[in-house]
């Protein structure tokens, strides 16, 4: 009688090996920020695409309205060096919170600020220009100390708006609200906020920052040295 086969005399060796689990590892930085800035760019095409056969380059009527896209309020230290052919980043250039427009430190030997060619200030008008069209992705941070502990209002905030000119619309192209911890011992004593989106500026246009707050919050709060930021960098261009 022949000898029977070792895979007939031990059913385990028949079964084909079990197929490990495929491991699953976080995508490192780099490729989150290429994710990130495919993503700004897919939505510059989607917003060339809603208005086929417009005359002459320029964008749909919907483009002014700021997208979804968000960034880090760290986005401007952290872009690639590549990616800054036009960049501009402001730092705010008086820390008390007086209503009206904000005035900004434009010099780029200044820590925090940069201002690419294409891209100029304007000390007269407060304003940032822009001399080439184009989708930039804009931002604003706010950054706000309380400087006299125990005071100001139990309910108070602080606002800034961006304004373009001329204006793609009636309202602000971005607006940023802070609500003022309560002047309590255990407040926090400290605040900060982010905003940007996706804009279409033309050749030309500007862009400025007006400042507003509410009842108590001048003589309590300061804007954070450094801390509040006007930038943008662009992310297509209309042709």
């Amino acid at each position: 009688m022949p000898a029977s086969s070792d895979a007939g005399s031990d059913p385990e060796a028949a079964r084909p090996p079990a197929t490990s689990a495929r491991a699953c590892h976080p995508l490192p930085w780099a490729l989150s920020a290429a994710l990130l800035l495919l993503a700004a760019v897919c939505a510059y095409c989607a917003l060339r695409s809603w208005a086929p056969g417009a005359p002459g380059p320029g964008p749909p009527p919907d483009a002014q309205t700021p997208a979804s896209l968000e960034l880090p309020p760290d986005a401007g230290a952290r872009l690639p060096a590549a990616s800054q052919g036009v960049f501009a980043q402001l730092v705010a250039g008086d820390v008390l919170l007086t209503e009206g427009l904000l005035s900004w430190h434009s010099d780029p030997g200044l820590t925090g600020v940069s201002l690419a060619p294409g891209l100029s200030y304007d000390r007269h008008t407060q304003q940032l220009l822009v001399a080439e069209p184009g989708i930039y992705y804009v931002f604003l941070r706010l950054g706000l100390r309380r400087v006299v502990a125990g005071s100001g209002s139990a309910s108070s905030s602080v606002s800034v708006t961006l304004h373009l000119q001329p204006p793609n619309s009636g309202t602000a192209a971005l607006a940023l609200t802070l609500d003022l911890p309560p002047p309590s011992s255990e407040a926090l004593d400290s605040a900060a906020g982010f905003q940007g989106g996706l804009l279409y500026l033309g050749a030309g246009q500007r862009l400025s920052v007006h400042l507003s707050a509410g009842p108590g919050a001048h003589s309590a709060w300061q804007l954070a040295q450094g801390a509040t930021v006007l930038g943008l960098f662009r992310v297509g261009s209309p042709h």
